[in-house]
C-alpha cells in the first residue's frame, strides 16, 4: 500500500496577531518570490502551495507558515486503498443492510464564500445633519422652560406592606 500525499492549500487567511504586510513579507522572504506573486496567494481562493508531500513534510511546512503568521490547511490528493472487510462483515449473510453512508461530507467549502455581486462597492449615503446640534458639556439636559416647575405635587406614591417569610 502505498503512503497517502497531501498538498498544503493556502486561502489567505491570517494567524492572530498578524498583518497582511507583515505576512505578505515573510511569505516573500520564504519562497524568494516579487509581490505580485506573492499578491496572487492572497486571493481567497485556495490554492495549493505544495503538491505531493508525505504528512511529516505537509505538517512542517504548515508549522513554518504558521511562524510566519499564515494560515494554511492539509488536504490528502487522494484516498488511499480502501482496507479488506473485516472478517465478522465477510461472513456476514446476503440478506443483512448494509450500514447506511451519509451523502454529505465536512470538507470545507472551495471557492469563495460570497457570491461576485455581494463584492460590488456601495457608494455612502449622504445624512443631511445640518438641524442638529449638541449641547455643551455641564449643566443640565433640559431647558429651563422644558423642566416641570417646582410647584407641581409629586404624586403619593402607594408601597403595600409585604410580609416576606
Amino acid at each position: 500500500m502505498s503512503q497517502p500525499t497531501y498538498s498544503l492549500v493556502f486561502r489567505g487567511d491570517l494567524m492572530p496577531g498578524y498583518t497582511a504586510a507583515d505576512v505578505k513579507a515573510n511569505m516573500a522572504r520564504l519562497f524568494k518570490a516579487g509581490p505580485e506573486t506573492i499578491g496572487k496567494l492572497f486571493s481567497g481562493r485556495p490554492l495549493a502551495i505544495k503538491k505531493g508531500l508525505d504528512k511529516a513534510q505537509a505538517e512542517q511546512l504548515q508549522a513554518t507558515l504558521a511562524k510566519l503568521g499564515a494560515q494554511s490547511s492539509l488536504k490528502p490528493e487522494g484516498e488511499p486503498a480502501a482496507a479488506p472487510a473485516p472478517a465478522s462483515q465477510a461472513s456476514e449473510p446476503e440478506g443483512s443492510p448494509a450500514p447506511a453512508q451519509p451523502d454529505w461530507s465536512l470538507v470545507p467549502m472551495e471557492g469563495y464564500l460570497i457570491g461576485e455581486h455581494e463584492r460590488e462597492r456601495k457608494e455612502a449615503v449622504q445624512v443631511d445633519v445640518s438641524h442638529l446640534s449638541l449641547k455643551p458639556a455641564g449643566g443640565y439636559l433640559l431647558e429651563e422652560s422644558e423642566r416641570p416647575s417646582r410647584q407641581q405635587a409629586v404624586p403619593p406614591v402607594q408601597v403595600p406592606d409585604w410580609q416576606l417569610v
